[in-house]
């Protein structure tokens, strides 16, 4: 969303960044403005509390503890954004697909909404539906009188199509523009490679994987001759590793955008920044997927032939190092991720659609039908 934010800004939009405590740090590193409307920062310590750690079982020991944090992120943040709303009275909302506040205060102020992608939209989907609606329950139980959009939404996609599961909406396509929290780049990432390399990065969210994400445990095995690996990770999770065997490099603190134009191939955990910004840079891609959302993005990107996918369950150490071997070696992906890319690239820029942001909110207020002549 950062990029639209910016794009917004720069053609003379006001634009204000409302989240919780944990997101303004980011946002405000990011040079945009923010306005904490809720003081509640408790997603990342809710969620370590509701996963369940333990190979081969589902992710989460209640089947409902997902909605019910989304919820609780919504119930905190609800009489804040509202206040903000009422206050500054703005023309619209662009929100990401699980900031249920957002849709029930706008809707509640006749506010046109616009619901922004990470990539393939999960409400597209049956469990993505199910949440969708459960969460609206939930909120609805415990702030009576809550209203959701029932005028034409707007969807702001970023995901190029042949990976898209399209969900409810009217599509407003983007160019996805690769974004991370500043930092400095090494010099030698400048430099030509002199063989192939491959981004290794299971992102920053790693709760409820028992031992780690399992490319913690399969970046020992991946270098080989003709081949170094980079790794991109936190700082802590370094720590962690111990001392790493020759021919892998890592780095933390290092956008991952200034990486990838450098490698071969990237093998990650499906977070939908890293896949995006592997797509724009036409790099074929191992996903290890860990959870339902970045299953559907690995699953989607695989039946595009420009990379391969595999479960948490099954990426021993064996199966990570065929997969990367086929990723490096048959070029059927590597023109699989070329043609993905090029589909990626003549998507509108964020300034594009920054130019015609104001249509858009007239569109969003008309009527989603027709009025018949006489009715």
């Amino acid at each position: 969303m950062v990029p639209l934010a910016w794009a917004l800004r720069a053609a003379g939009h006001d634009v204000r960044v409302a989240c919780d405590a944990d997101t303004a740090p980011g946002a405000l590193a990011l040079g945009l403005t923010v306005v904490r409307v809720s003081a509640d920062g408790g997603f990342a310590r809710r969620h370590r509390e509701s996963v369940r750690g333990v190979p081969g079982e589902p992710y989460y020991q209640e089947r409902g503890a997902l909605p019910r944090m989304f919820a609780d992120n919504a119930l905190a943040m609800l009489d804040g954004l509202a206040a903000l709303i009422d206050r500054w009275r703005p023309h619209a909302v662009v929100h990401e697909p699980v900031a249920f506040a957002a849709e029930a205060a706008a809707a509640a102020r006749g506010i046109p909404t616009l619901r922004h992608l990470w990539g393939p939209d999960l409400f597209g989907t049956p469990p993505g539906a199910w949440l969708r609606e459960r969460v609206r329950e939930l909120v609805t139980a415990e702030a009576p009188g809550s209203v959701w959009p029932s005028a034409r939404e707007f969807v702001i996609d970023p995901c190029p199509a042949p990976m898209q599961r399209p969900g409810p909406g009217i599509g407003v396509p983007v160019r996805f523009v690769p974004v991370d929290r500043p930092g400095k780049v090494p010099a030698w990432l400048f430099d030509p490679p002199e063989r192939q390399r491959l981004c290794v990065t299971w992102g920053t969210f790693t709760d409820g994987m028992p031992g780690g994400h399992p490319l913690m445990r399969a970046v020992r095995g991946l270098p080989r001759p003709g081949m170094e690996v980079v790794l991109v990770a936190r700082a802590e999770d370094l720590a962690g590793l111990g001392e790493l065997p020759a021919g892998v490099r890592a780095v933390t603190g290092v956008p991952l955008h200034a990486v990838l134009p450098s490698c071969t191939a990237v093998a990650h955990h499906g977070g939908a920044n890293t896949l995006l910004g592997a797509v724009v840079r036409g790099l074929p891609q191992l996903v290890v997927s860990d959870t339902f959302e970045r299953a559907l993005n690995g699953g989607r990107l695989a039946e595009t032939g420009a990379g391969l996918h595999l479960n948490a369950q099954e990426a021993d150490l064996d199966a990570v190092d065929a997969a990367v071997r086929r990723l490096v070696t048959d070029d059927r992906h590597a023109r699989a991720a070329a043609a993905l890319q090029d589909r990626a690239l003549t998507r509108p820029s964020p300034a594009q659609v920054a130019g015609s942001f104001e249509e858009l909110v007239v569109q969003w207020s008309l009527p989603a039908e027709p009025i018949a002549k006489g009715a």
